[in-house]
């Protein structure tokens, strides 16, 4: 008579394992880590990266729905050095594996269930909408790469500092203020302004899809969303996780980089030109450029910390390393499992961010009585110059002062949305 458990259902050893979801790859060790025990990553079919323990890892390898669960543990035991029985590998397949989104469904093999989504991650970019597809993405990468070759980076940074050094000795500064009283004498060249600013924005993620692929990974699509309150642009690039630290930091900084290619062609028109509003826009672009390095927020500068730790995203961490901090309190598990190094660096970036959140939140809701009369005022004004603007038939002072309102109101409407979700994860907070 056939083994059975006590219900009545096959033993494990019995039963023939599952198959992984088709398109589910199995991508290794990840390079550089700042864990103790480095995670062994796997991409899912819709493109999410996963960290799995080196027993998971081993586990997800021999699903290949034929052999039984007795067979996959003898060959475990043996490949991971320790001894594991059929029952406790189809625990970690339906408890750990399937939940993850990596294990086909039973009823139907080529097929998976419905993926889990991913969590509602702090400062994350929220309602993304996916504007250039894979494929379109892997010619754009393709087109640019031969930009990362070194000579090219060499030759391009030393030609931005040259051609912004001869800015400068040209009396860039009085220019700009020229360019500036243009702008408020004609609003229409603040669309032209804003208009190179968001081909420079495409321009900084076609950078990092560029530099993913040249590092040998593949880029995923690429889109818009809303990144606390403004719009932006992003580029999908979870695949370089699979490349080594400087591969990481080469994507990373992808976008920064194709930054100054695009500022040294501004120069270069300006030079040509001398059009005083393409000044404005070139200062403005290097303030956002250096605004990227900014770690606190989820901008470039935030990437390459993460990237030079070994530790995919730092938000996840700062939960356990509050609670690490606690007097009497033993470090948490998410803790301990870095390396000595990592967790200093962690948690200093822990100690300086909070305190820069905590400010700006402050600052927000202190101003808040006397400024909100003030910008309720303003967009009162700004609407009637709107209504005059469209009954003069002014089209573009119509548009600036839209935009204008837009300014005033995004700003609160953010602080209200980064409160909001700060009081949720304070509210599941756990000590």
């Amino acid at each position: 008579m056939a083994a059975e458990g006590q219900t009545g259902e096959p033993a494990a050893e019995l039963l023939t394992v599952p198959a992984l979801v088709a398109g589910t790859e199995l991508i290794g060790q990840y390079q550089g880590s700042g864990h103790r025990e480095p995670p062994y990553l796997v991409r899912r079919v819709d493109g999410q990266i996963l960290q799995l323990s080196h027993l998971l890892y081993l586990v997800a390898g021999g699903l290949d729905g034929q052999r039984s669960y007795a067979q996959l543990a003898a060959e475990l035991s043996t490949g991971w050095g320790r001894e594991i029985t059929a029952e406790q590998v189809s625990y970690l397949v339906e408890n750990r594996l399937r939940r993850a989104g990596i294990v086909a469904s039973d009823s139907a093999p080529d097929e998976s269930a419905p993926l889990p989504k991913g969590r509602d991650r702090l400062l994350a970019l929220k309602f993304r909408v996916a504007l250039v597809p894979e494929h379109v993405v892997a010619v754009i990468a393709r087109i640019f790469q031969p930009l990362f070759w070194p000579p090219i980076v060499v030759l391009a940074l030393i030609a931005f500092i040259a051609a912004e050094t001869w800015l400068a000795l040209q009396g860039g500064v009085a220019q700009l203020l020229a360019g500036a009283r243009e702008l408020i004498d004609q609003p229409e060249q603040v669309l032209l302004v804003l208009g190179v600013l968001i081909v420079a924005g495409i321009f900084h993620e076609c950078g990092h899809v560029a530099a993913c692929r040249y590092g040998g990974a593949r880029p995923g699509a690429m889109g818009v969303g809303i990144y606390l309150v403004w719009p932006a642009m992003y580029s999908t690039v979870t695949d370089s996780y699979r490349l080594s630290r400087g591969g990481r930091l080469r994507t990373d900084l992808g976008g920064v980089y194709f930054n100054v290619l695009a500022m040294l062609v501004l120069i270069v028109v300006f030079t040509q030109t001398g059009l005083p509003w393409l000044l404005v826009a070139l200062v403005a672009w290097q303030v956002s450029t250096v605004w990227q390095f900014v770690p606190s927020i989820r901008l470039d500068g935030y990437y390459i910390l993460s990237d030079l730790v070994g530790v995919p995203d730092l938000f996840d961490r700062m939960g356990p390393v509050l609670r690490s901090m606690l007097p009497g309190r033993p470090p948490h598990p998410r803790v301990r499992e870095l390396k000595p190094w990592a967790r200093w660096v962690i948690t200093a970036w822990v100690v300086l961010v909070i305190p820069c959140l905590a400010y700006w939140i402050i600052g927000f809701l202190l101003l808040a009585p006397s400024v909100l009369p003030v910008v309720w005022e303003a967009l009162g004004t700004h609407w009637h110059s709107v209504g005059n603007a469209i009954r003069t038939g002014d089209a573009a002072a119509a548009v600036v002062g839209v935009m204008r309102m837009l300014l005033l109101v995004l700003p609160w409407a953010g602080i209200t949305l980064v409160l909001y979700n700060l009081g949720r994860g304070v509210m599941g907070f756990r000590c």
